[in-house]
């Protein structure tokens, strides 16, 4: 095989003017100042504003359309969109408005049915190759990791690896931004005896798949979800208490 040529790389450069400005513009959408259907100040006034050129806010306005963020409306302005999954193929950055926008639950849920429909393809389709992959980091995992970080991040190398065993690269991109999603208090949760659940739920998913049996392969993913770094039951319990204050907070605006 020939080898390439030989160019000249870019040297990695710290965040520029444009991303600082998207950030920040990312940081109003977050926290709810800036709404879906609310227009964003005119160019000239963000420029003022930040103490940046027009030049810059062009191309950090530019680079959230692009993403579906905002979008220039005739005669109106730049416009906040509704917020959707998608744009978090393209730019992980987007995970903490992800979180704000569209919820924790949402969020496990997608992960929680996709992860269902990988496990049954891995089933019928795993290879040696892939097995050996999981078998790996289940072996890494062995004594028990003694940190959340330890276990989180072996826990994405088992996930991805199961992605790779269900042989549907589509599926497996959709799934790999959800793997990073962390939710507040996860840590906190993590405990000697909570590892060891996790990890024995992931050896359950291992075996079903070596041994091709369907019904396994759902019970074990089912319980893993029960478990989890946070179990989806205590998540939409987050969630009602969530609802249950903004809809007070907002009474308390309209009284």
């Amino acid at each position: 095989m020939p080898k390439a040529r030989p160019s000249n790389w870019p040297s990695p450069t710290v965040q520029t003017l444009p991303d600082q400005v998207a950030e920040a513009i990312l940081q109003r959408i977050a926290t709810g100042e800036l709404q879906p259907g609310h227009r964003l100040p005119a160019q000239r006034e963000l420029a003022q504003s930040m103490g940046v050129g027009l030049a810059v806010i062009r191309e950090a306005v530019q680079r959230l359309a692009t993403l579906n963020i905002v979008e220039a409306a005739h005669g109106s302005g730049t416009i906040i969109r509704p917020f959707r999954w998608l744009p978090l193929l393209y730019d992980k950055s987007l995970f903490h408005l992800a979180m704000q926008r569209i919820g924790i639950h949402d969020l496990w849920e997608a992960r929680r049915l996709l992860e269902g429909q990988i496990i049954r393809l891995a089933v019928q389709r795993r290879t040696e190759l892939d097995l050996e992959r999981m078998r790996k980091v289940l072996d890494a995992a062995k004594p028990l990791p003694t940190t959340y970080e330890q276990s989180q991040a072996l826990n994405l190398k088992f996930h991805r690896a199961l992605a790779q065993a269900g042989q549907n690269a589509v599926l497996a991109d959709l799934l790999d931004p959800l793997l990073d999603v962390q939710s507040r208090g996860a840590s906190h949760r993590f405990s000697n005896e909570h590892c060891r659940e996790t990890w024995e739920a992931h050896e359950a998913i291992y075996r079903a798949v070596l041994r091709r049996n369907m019904a396994a392969a759902e019970l074990s993913i089912d319980r893993h979800f029960k478990i989890g770094p946070i179990a989806l039951d205590e998540v939409e319990a987050r969630g009602r208490v969530a609802t249950a204050a903004r809809t007070k907070s907002k009474r308390r605006r309209g009284s």
